[in-house]
């Protein structure tokens, strides 16, 4: 594997088996962006970028790939080099001080660091030498471009990497829709590229720092610089989120749910993972013979369900926002009490306790679906399983206190309570999910949940 594909923790330990008794140093290290100096600011699958938004003329095309080719050949020969004096430095760390350790090994780093940054400023110097008066009056447009297809991806919170620009696009709504939004998102994407600028400045502030930490194993200094880069990813996701609310508010209905149910699940998978209950929604119907009562009870149930998920998923993206911008100090934190021989046990997360309930939700609808069936009913569904209600009893088997479904013999549901319904009822075609890729499936406000949890 070409050395600019691996992470920075896999990077230093080919030369530091140090850093398996000390993980903190790479937790910290690797928010300082680290990684980034063994990544290529520019491919060869760029070109199309250049392309488009600059409106490249034809023969200007293949100096841009000329360009192209040199700076990734010069990228690769800067990478073997800091490889082979990577190598080179394993020879003497037995022979040094250990506090000495770190800092031998990211002398090498530091140096490329610099050499990168500096490839990077020539090769956007030679294309802007190619461009006409025309062609320079769109590089503002082109570089904001540039930077949130390559700086987006780089995020570490849920809902900080979602290109909504992109998102909105893919949705390809009629022209009268997305015409009065375009002012919309050339202002999503001022603001956005503002706090990805401001992110990748702090990272690039605080490397010298967090390195000096790193040698010296002042883990406070190192936390507090991870803290200070954490405070722009909050501030970058800030915004996205901000904005799926703007835009959404700005398009009609249904596409704005449609817009807002894809972005939230784009950018909080998490809270969104689809459950079993739309695909066993869709078995019952098919079962033959269904009364008029059972139908009228499986919608009901379905429409209460579809309420409380929607429910019990806002909860959870609001955990995942208001919690995980502090867990890798905690998770660090945690690394070094264990270090300290000090016992370290891990709490279910605030977001892990609401996906619990959740499951609880599906289990607990599942079971009330499955009790309006008879038995023979029940026998029609897919791979003939007879489930089982609490207590052992099987469902449409009644007893002294009621039957298991509506109208059945022995009188009304038992079992778990009844979720009462708190919205309208209405019920929603439902669609299989997003699509994760290039184009979006549009998803009713009610959303697709088709698969197992």
């Amino acid at each position: 594997m070409p050395l600019h594909r691996l992470t920075l923790p896999a990077i230093l330990v080919l030369s530091l088996p140090l850093l398996v008794a000390a993980p903190a140093k790479a937790q910290f290290g690797g928010a300082a962006g680290f990684a980034d100096a063994f990544r290529p600011d520019f491919l060869d699958r760029d070109m199309p970028l250049f392309v488009e938004h600059l409106r490249l003329e034809d023969w200007q095309r293949p100096i841009v790939e000329m360009l192209l080719l040199d700076y990734s050949q010069s990228f690769e020969a800067g990478i073997e080099r800091v490889k082979n004096e990577m190598r080179d430095s394993q020879a003497v760390l037995s022979r040094i001080d250990p506090d000495k350790v770190m800092e031998v090994i990211l002398e090498p780093i530091a140096r490329w660091d610099g050499e990168r940054r500096g490839l990077r400023e020539d090769f956007l110097l030679n294309i802007k030498g190619t461009l006409s008066a025309d062609q320079m009056a769109r590089w503002p447009r082109f570089e904001r471009t540039l930077r949130r297809e390559k700086e987006l991806p780089k995020g570490e919170l849920h809902g900080e990497s979602v290109d909504l620009y992109s998102l909105f696009r893919s949705l390809r709504l009629p022209y009268e829709i997305e015409e009065p939004v375009d002012a919309l998102l050339e202002q999503y994407e001022l603001e956005l590229d503002a706090a990805l600028d401001a992110r990748r400045q702090r990272i690039d502030s605080l490397q010298e720092g967090i390195k000096e930490a790193m040698a010296s194993m002042d883990f406070d200094a190192g936390l507090a610089a991870t803290d200070s880069i954490m405070q722009t990813r909050v501030a970058v996701r800030n915004v996205q989120d901000r904005w799926i609310e703007t835009i959404a508010e700005a398009l009609p209905s249904p596409h704005a749910e449609t817009f807002r149910r894809n972005a939230l699940e784009r950018g909080y998978p998490k809270a969104f993972r689809p459950t079993a209950i739309p695909r066993l929604l869709e078995s019952v119907r098919q079962v033959p013979d269904l009364t008029d009562d059972q139908i009228a009870r499986i919608d009901e149930i379905e429409a209460q369900f579809d309420i409380s998920l929607a429910l019990v998923e806002g909860r959870i993206v609001d955990a995942i926002r208001r919690e995980q911008p502090g867990e890798s100090r905690r998770k660090v934190e945690r690394m070094i009490a264990r270090r300290n021989g000090e016992s370290v046990t891990r709490q279910p997360s605030p977001e892990d306790k609401i996906i619990a309930e959740k499951n609880d939700l599906v289990d607990e609808t599942r079971r009330q679906i499955l009790a309006v069936l008879t038995p023979e009913q029940t026998g029609e569904l897919p791979g003939g399983i007879t489930p089982r209600l609490p207590g052992g009893r099987e469902p449409g088997v009644g007893d002294a206190k009621g039957g298991a479904y509506p109208g059945h013999p022995g009188g009304k549901l038992t079992g778990p309570a009844r979720l009462k319904p708190s919205g309208d009822g209405s019920k929603g075609d439902r669609t299989g999910g997003i699509q994760r890729g290039t184009d979006v499936t549009p998803i009713t406000p009610k959303g697709g949940r088709g698969g197992r949890d």
